[in-house]
């Protein structure tokens, strides 16, 4: 095994051309920087897995660019800020779909800490193969390498399927685009990186891509522990992977492939096949706090007693999402003040709030039930409007998402955004699935019961009968039930529909969907999917751009 520090970021900041992992390293721990093969002890893994955690968890990774990437390709947001159009980079860039002319820093950001996730993910496979880790105190479970063995590896592999899987939904063009899914996928690497010369590989297909997460998937799910158990796992493992987590991102998997029968048997081993769920739904008058306000360790995270979330990424002071005012997810998304009646007498032109609000498609493609729907009472601040008779659906009504934070005090917290977990994976996203895979299947009594579940707990009647088109209702309640949770661009891919336009159409000029020619986006269209960034190609002869 060569020489290497088992930190992971050697190499990653350079070749992505970004910030070194300097600031990260000393928020760690200083003992991170040591060679790989001196790592002997559990503790010592755990280390190392602790950072793989924290890496991808961060505000500019998957606590944060990545759910705000999955929406702002897509048609359910609009721009709400004109600095934000008006000074072009970054996300913005990818709202527009300009992504590919300049700026390349938002999802250069994401790879970063998913490469730096992805390589800490790696070196704990390797130490384990090397036989090197010893038990530091004989006795102690928690301490003895060959009874943690199997569950550190299966989070490792977690981590690492994770990383791949959101970096091929990102950098390769969607499952379908050949027949065969040979076109080029993710970036990542299976080997630990130590200098340069191991950039030298090519990137895998989307399909070899698709199986190595798979295969990662299933070990893990072997392997993982159903939750954290204080008798047996260090308290490090308490906000970290089960195996139920690992069944959470294999269903995803396999939704993304649009494979309905390996899907639903994903979905069935997740949720229970019974009259409840394992991960029972949040009551409706509290999701906002059940779900969005959470913080630190709870209860139930990755615990016996179980609720509505399978997975979160806990927040830690200083490191993760919505930590700060500046979050990437928090100035996105967090009406901070309320407006003004002179603001709001011409609402496109306003230079102050959140970057983004609810689209006008949004709300058509939504349609609430506004007096019954806790969805649109709790989780959306509907009132800002520019005078007391505006209609509810007019323009001139801005729709904010409080999933991510509401206006705040002096003193912030989870309410506001600030020092609250992010939710990654929450059993209504895989009851709806489920009741999707199902109507297709021709099931419509076990769709009906999941369909039911999610609008029972919105507040909304049962349906006594299937509508004429069940999979078309099941797809509105995902977009009543998961908007701004990043998901939106991944599902139209999946289902090869095109984006549609949305409120671009109604910026000046039609500048923001000048690019698409302001028709909607095919499904497999190049504005939709992120360039190589060059400083990595750069470095690795072997690698070749998406088109």
């Amino acid at each position: 095994m060569k020489t290497r520090l088992i930190a992971g970021c050697l190499a990653i900041g350079s070749v992505l051309g970004l910030a070194s992992c300097e600031n990260y390293l000393d928020e760690v721990a200083s003992e991170t920087l040591i060679q790989a093969e001196n790592v002997r002890t559990v503790e010592e893994l755990e280390i190392l897995m602790t950072g793989a955690y924290s890496g991808i968890a961060r505000n500019i990774a998957f606590g944060g660019n990545a759910l705000i990437i999955g929406e702002t390709f897509g048609d359910l947001v609009a721009i709400n800020n004109t600095g934000y159009r008006n000074s072009p980079g970054r996300s913005s860039r990818v709202y527009t779909w300009t992504h590919r002319e300049e700026d390349y820093g938002f999802q250069a950001e994401f790879l970063q800490w998913s490469t730096f996730g992805l390589t800490n993910a790696n070196n704990v496979l390797e130490i384990l193969r090397a036989n090197q880790v010893q038990t530091s105190m004989p006795g102690d479970p928690r301490r003895d390498i060959a009874q943690q063995r199997g569950r550190i590896e299966g989070e490792a592999r977690f981590v690492r399927a994770l990383c791949v899987f959101e970096q091929t939904r990102l950098l390769g063009y969607p499952w379908g685009y050949t027949n065969d899914n040979s076109h080029p996928g993710p970036i990542a690497s299976f080997r630990s990186m130590s200098n340069f010369g191991d950039l030298a590989y090519p990137r895998l297909s989307v399909r070899a891509a698709y199986d190595s997460v798979l295969n990662d998937l299933r070990i893990a799910e072997r392997l993982l522990p159903e939750n954290y158990d204080p008798a047996r796992h260090l308290p490090d493992y308490q906000p970290r992977a089960n195996k139920y987590a690992a069944l959470a991102l294999m269903a995803r998997v396999y939704f993304q492939q649009d494979n309905v029968d390996s899907c639903l048997a994903v979905c069935n081993r997740l949720l229970g096949s019974g009259s409840t769920y394992r991960f029972p739904l949040v009551p409706g008058n509290q999701m906002l706090t059940g779900l969005f306000q959470r913080t630190a360790i709870t209860p139930t995270t990755n615990a016996a007693t179980r609720d509505e979330v399978i997975m979160e990424f806990v927040n830690v002071v200083g490191r993760n999402v919505q930590t700060t005012n500046g979050a990437p997810i928090r100035t996105h998304y967090v009406l901070q003040s309320a407006y003004t009646p002179a603001q709001l007498g011409n609402v496109n032109n306003l230079s102050s709030g959140p970057n983004l609000r609810m689209s006008q498609r949004f709300k058509t493609l939504a349609s609430f039930d506004r007096t019954r729907d806790l969805r649109y009472r709790t989780l959306i601040d509907t009132t800002q409007a520019a005078n007391a008779t505006t209609a509810w659906n007019s323009p001139d009504r801005l729709w904010f998402t409080l999933k991510w934070g509401t206006r705040g005090t002096a003193n912030l917290g989870p309410a506001q955004g600030v020092n609250s977990n992010v939710v990654y994976f929450r059993s209504a996203e895989f009851i709806l699935m489920r009741a999707e895979m199902r109507a297709r299947k021709n099931d419509v009594t076990g769709a009906l019961t999941d369909l039911n579940a999610i609008r029972q707990r919105a507040g909304l009647t049962a349906l006594a009968a299937p509508p004429a088109d069940l999979v078309a209702e099941i797809r509105r309640e995902f977009v009543r039930e998961l908007f701004t949770e990043g998901q939106r661009i991944h599902d139209l891919k999946r289902r090869r529909e095109a984006v549609d336009p949305g409120d671009r159409t109604a910026s000046p000029g039609r500048a923001d969907c000048a690019a698409g020619d302001c028709q909607p986006v095919p499904w497999n269209s190049r504005l939709t999917v992120f360039l190589i960034p060059q400083t990595f190609l750069d470095r690795n002869p072997l690698a070749v751009q998406n088109d």
